[in-house]
């Protein structure tokens, strides 16, 4: 029996595309495609898929914030995170926010292809190196505009504690400003 499974990605070139790469595998079955999340959840809804496959960045809505509305509109589905991002961080949030793992955009195509095999088969993709949850902490506080010591103050810490975090954070991202790591969290919906 082929894998039913839905494409969610507002790139209509690399929707379109993949969608015709994953068409050609026997065991595999395109049931429709979407380019954002609300026309996502619509076409879940209505032919029930094995699999989606769910972009991060969306227009309507970030991708990440968007797999537990999957998981409710359709509970037998398994999500696969599809992102231009490979960083592990990304891997981690969406296996923490419900989905069963990521794959990374600029994968080849046998690498979609297994992982969607074993996403079907109720499998979790491996996660590496996830954000600890003071990272985590820190991170938000960034996103939401906070200075070091503002984010001292909320987490009991010290301003050059957190300057420290951040400054590691940076340097493991390869990130080099504040704003790019801001960018970075609101990415993850911190």
């Amino acid at each position: 029996m082929a894998i039913r499974l839905i494409l969610v990605d507002d790139h209509a070139l690399v929707r379109d595309a993949l969608a015709q790469v994953l068409a050609a595998v026997p065991d595999l079955d395109v049931v429709g495609t979407a380019g954002d999340g609300a026309a996502g959840l619509k076409l879940a809804r209505e032919v029930e898929p094995d699999v989606v496959l769910l972009d991060i960045a969306l227009p309507d809505e970030n991708g990440l914030l968007l797999i537990g509305k999957f998981r409710t509109v359709c509970p037998t589905a398994n999500v696969l995170m599809l992102s231009m991002h490979s960083e592990p961080e990304y891997a981690a949030e969406s296996v923490a926010r419900g989905a069963s793992g990521l794959v990374a955009k600029s994968e080849v195509p046998e690498a979609f292809i297994d992982a969607i095999r074993s996403v079907a088969c109720g499998a979790q993709l491996e996660v590496q190196h996830p954000l600890s949850p003071r990272e985590r902490d820190v991170l938000g506080g960034v996103a939401r505009g906070c200075s070091n010591e503002e984010i001292a103050d909320d987490l009991g810490l010290q301003p050059k504690t957190v300057e420290g975090y951040c400054q590691r954070l940076m340097d493991r991202l390869d990130l080099h400003t504040r704003v790019g790591l801001a960018g970075y969290a609101r990415r993850l919906g911190l």
